[in-house]
This record gives structure tokens, sequence and C-alpha cells, in this order.
């Protein structure tokens, strides 16, 4: 529900003039369904962006909005550590490279000189082009394929995971079926995230719950690790319930929550909608940054993957 795009200097450039900055303004940033892609490092890519308005002699109030895209991109970028970009080739042609190896939702340039299929021009952002289309809700099956597919994008595309359910238990297949189901997203991508932290409530105890959570371990893809906090609601305080997907580029809500129908085979389905800023700055600080609104139970033990991946060419 999260979407990466890789932007062309060049292009943002010509976004401080006041029409197309009205336009794309609230199209990026937290709360929004898109995410900056890093190509290169942000900095140099800001560099570049300064270097192509001092070519096109933007005002001052041309810079300020420029300055603006700015804050709303640093604050939803994602950067992939394996990218490589070549200072010989041209920044399109760099993209295009960095697609082949390994897709993205799309890239925003000025021209497609190779009619490449991932590339947005200007006119395809306001035609309806359902590339650049990112929808802010989605109603998935309750199963670990509808419930990943929906929410893949944004877990491939950020640098903490954090799992909020507070009925998640170990012991029960219905919880452990999605939260392995991600796992073998980041797994299958050769993925690795800073954090992936589960939260829950105390429904156990801890030995119990450590002993069921380490079964885990050879069903997590080899070097995924797994973190767990398990939270006790305040007396009078912010109630412990509500179920939530919250990463560094943003956040979802789910309506039922983090399990499947178990196999009930009433075609169920979830309600799942993108936060807020400022609900996702909510979430954020009292689940990722412990501001006080619930009581830390305990830290069970880190649960780390053991399953190797099938050799190149074999079956998995």
């Amino acid at each position: 529900m999260i979407h990466a795009f890789a932007i062309e200097p060049r292009l943002v450039a010509t976004w401080g003039r006041r029409e197309e900055f009205r336009f794309i303004h609230d199209k990026f940033g937290l709360g929004t369904p898109r995410v900056l892609l890093e190509l290169p490092a942000f900095s140099k890519w800001k560099k570049a962006v300064y270097n192509a308005a001092t070519e096109l002699a933007l005002s001052q109030e041309d810079m300020k909005r420029i300055e603006e895209l700015f804050r709303l991109f640093s604050e939803h970028k994602y950067r992939r550590a394996d990218a490589v970009y070549d200072g010989l080739l041209t920044w399109l042609e760099n993209a295009e490279r960095e697609y082949a190896r390994r897709p993205f939702a799309g890239i925003l340039a000025r021209q497609n000189p190779r009619d490449h299929a991932a590339v947005l021009v200007t006119e395809q952002l306001s035609s309806g082009s359902a590339r650049w289309a990112c929808e802010v809700g989605a109603s998935p099956s309750r199963t670990p394929e509808g419930l990943t597919l929906a929410l893949s994008a944004m877990v491939t595309n950020c640098r903490q995971l954090h799992l909020v359910d507070p009925h998640f238990g170990p012991e029960n297949a219905r919880h452990r079926r999605v939260l392995e189901a991600l796992m073998n997203v980041l797994g299958d991508g050769g993925l690795t995230l800073d954090l992936v932290r589960v939260h829950c409530a105390e429904k156990s105890k801890l030995a119990f719950f450590e002993r069921e959570a380490a079964k885990m371990a050879a069903r997590l893809p080899s070097g995924v690790s797994i973190e767990f906090v398990r939270w006790r609601q305040k007396a009078g305080g912010q109630r412990l319930h509500n179920r939530y997907v919250l990463t560094d580029i943003g956040g979802v809500k789910l309506g039922d929550g983090l399990d499947d129908d178990d196999g009930a085979g009433a075609n169920q389905t979830d309600d799942l909608n993108l936060l807020t800023r400022a609900q996702h700055e909510l979430r954020w600080a009292q689940y990722v940054e412990e501001n006080g609104a619930f009581d830390c139970v305990d830290r069970p033990t880190t649960v780390i993957g053991s399953r190797v991946r099938a050799a190149a060419g074999g079956h998995r």
C-alpha cells in the first residue's frame, strides 16, 4: 500500500513552479501511498535537483517550494543498500537498470526515449495511469497470501517493520501463518530489515511464549530475525486493542487483525487503510518510541530464522 518511485532530478526541478507544485506536493510525504526511491543517495539526488533548478533560473519562491518537496521526500524515502549508480550513465539509464535488477512501482521522468513500460512522463500523472494510481485502502482476503500481497510493497520498501496485534500468540497457527508469509517475502527477495518487531499483549507465561515462538525459527528464512515486546494496558489509559502495521515510511490499520481466517472458507476479507500523518505519528510514538502509553511487561527472546533457501533452479 506504499509504493516506491524513482524520480528524475530534472523533473523535480520543474515542480518548483506554482502550478506543478500544486499538483504534486500532496502526492508524497508521510501518510501518502508513495515513497521516494533514493537513486542516487538522497544528498546526491538533492544536489542534482539544485543544479537543474539553477539551469532553469527558478525564482526565490520557486526554490522555497523545492525545499518543501525536499522536506516531504526526506521523511518518506527508501534507500536500497545494494543499488548501484553508475555516474557514466544518465539518470534515466540508471533508473531503468535498477528496475531491471529489482522492480519497483515506477520511474517518473521528463521523457521516455526507450519506451520503457515503467517510465511515466508528466502527462501520464494526470491522465489516470494505473501505475501512478496508488490506493490508500484495500480489502484483501483474510488469508496469508491475500494479506501479504496487500502489504508487500510497504514491507519491502521500509527499514523498520512493527506488527501490532494485542491478540498475537505464537502458539496459534492463524497468527504465525501471516507473520511467516511476510517474512518469506523478505527472505525470497534477499532483503534484510534493520528491525522487525511484534507488539502484543501478555496472554501467556513468558516461558510458554518463548517456547512456542522458538518453534517458528525452522519456518523462517535464514537471517530473518523477529523481536517481541509484550504490553499491558494502563488503568484508565489508552486501550490496547487496534491492529497496525507500522513502518518508517508509513502505516496501515487493519480491521480484523494480523491473523488469517483459519481456513474457515467463508470468503472473509478485511479492510486495510493507510494511516494519516497524524495517526502514524501517534501510534509510532506509542509503540516504537515507547512514550509511556502502555506498560511493558517483558521482551521475549528474539527468534532468528534457520530455514535455508533452496539452491538456484531448485524448488521452494
